[in-house]
């Protein structure tokens, strides 16, 4: 099976019940949800927008 190129990778931590997150490579785009679902989706959402280049500015850690 080919990976799939597109899913993105997420840098995941859980403190005091809350998710905090961000996708690698991107540390100034982070996102926090109650559970660990609904921070997935969140990152999944970020990870679309600097897809399309929304926005325009963005700062990628290598």
């Amino acid at each position: 099976m080919i990976p799939d190129m597109d899913t993105p990778k997420f840098v995941v931590s859980q403190d005091q019940g809350k998710w905090r997150g961000h996708l690698q490579g991107y540390p100034d785009y982070s996102a926090q949800g109650e559970s660990f679902e609904e921070l997935e989706f969140k990152l999944r959402q970020l990870h679309r927008d600097l897809a399309m280049g929304k926005p325009s500015n963005i700062r990628k850690i290598a």
